[in-house]
């Protein structure tokens, strides 16, 4: 079983239209107090913020598997974002290999590819993509 890559619009569809489904936030709390976060408030606040790594040596959580089986049915749709797709993918992985068999990455994340200014946000993404979201 692979991990579904999708699109920011195929992840927000299928967040307000499957009841079963639940984005989860891999990335560090700094990340989304400082950039921001999606606005679940459109599919019932159905969200997981699960830091995949820990600041500040980006260590990998050691207790990511524990908490997915904890707080998650394994029958449930898990969507996975982070800033770039990199460590959201990383952890779709892991959730199948733990007994999730309905995983999606986020294409380009929350903030996608850099632009030619160097910042994030413009090009691809959640934000660029015009989706809900919010700052803290």
């Amino acid at each position: 079983m692979t991990v579904n890559q999708i699109t920011p619009h195929n992840a927000f569809d299928i967040l307000k239209n499957q009841k079963n489904s639940i984005l989860i936030d891999v990335r560090t709390l700094e990340e989304v107090n400082f950039v921001g976060a999606v606005d679940a408030s459109n599919f019932e606040n159905r969200m997981l913020f699960l830091p995949w790594q820990i600041l500040p040596q980006m260590q990998l959580n050691k207790n990511f598997s524990s908490e997915l089986l904890a707080k998650l049915d394994p029958s449930q749709e898990l969507i996975f974002i982070c800033r770039t797709g990199g460590r959201s993918n990383n952890s779709a992985e892991l959730a199948i290999q733990i007994g999730f068999n309905k995983c999606h990455n986020i294409i380009n994340g929350f903030e996608g590819d850099l632009n030619n200014q160097s910042q994030r946000g413009k090009i691809n993404g959640w934000k660029a993509s015009n989706l809900p979201w919010r700052q803290s």
